[in-house]
């Protein structure tokens, strides 16, 4: 091997080495930044979870079932204090996941899904201003950490196709609770904080 030739080796074997050492590096770096990606995740996702707003509701009819009123308060958590005001939009959710399903065997002359999902099967419904047509849902509205909000309600009726009368279908509902689903936004998080509330009977002599 000529003196030149030894000259090439050397400066070839010396360019593996800087090019493995450079993907090395590379492979390091990205690593790097592939976990500390991760961390950041996990620490978005913790604050997100940390900063999960807290709700206390209470639902209160008339003694009659007509009416009732629900009130929600954002109690917390202390962190969203720097948020100033959250918006929340308080809609009702069915007695039951399952109603409804795709899966769920279909009968001749039975509702379809989609109708059976878009009912209420629960024994009370919105009737304050902004509500949707169906009475599940209200207008969105500004609450900030230590104040309430107040919703009237009125009672459901049975599906259209039902067979069930309006007196077993709130007999039914007698004790039930209402079951709501409150999805808050701030600050560009969102949050869905599903919540089973009882309700209470107004005492007439109070």
């Amino acid at each position: 091997m000529t003196t030149t030739d030894t000259i090439a080796a050397l400066a070839l074997g010396v360019a593996v080495v800087a090019t493995a050492a450079a993907v090395g590096s590379w492979k390091t770096a990205r690593n790097a930044n592939k976990a500390a990606g991760t961390l950041s995740r996990i620490e978005q996702q913790r604050l997100h979870a940390d900063l999960t707003p807290e709700f206390r509701c209470t639902i209160v009819a008339n003694e009659a079932r007509s009416t009732a009123t629900l009130q929600v308060h954002l109690e917390g958590p202390a962190g969203l204090l720097s948020h100033d005001t959250i918006e929340i939009t308080v809609s009702i959710r069915n007695d039951s996941p399952h109603r409804g399903s795709d899966r769920a065997p279909q009968l001749a002359g039975a509702a379809d899904p989609e109708e059976v999902r878009a009912h209420i099967w629960g024994p009370w419904k919105f009737s304050a201003d902004g509500c949707d047509e169906t009475g599940r849902t209200v207008a969105a509205q500004q609450l900030a950490v230590g104040e309430w909000t107040r919703y009237g309600l009125t009672p459901t009726s049975p599906p259209s196709w039902a067979t069930r009368s309006m007196v077993d279908w709130h007999s039914g509902y007698a004790n039930a609770p209402v079951r709501l689903s409150i999805t808050t936004k701030s600050k560009d998080s969102v949050w869905t904080v599903p919540l089973e509330v009882p309700v209470t009977i107004e005492d007439a002599a109070s």
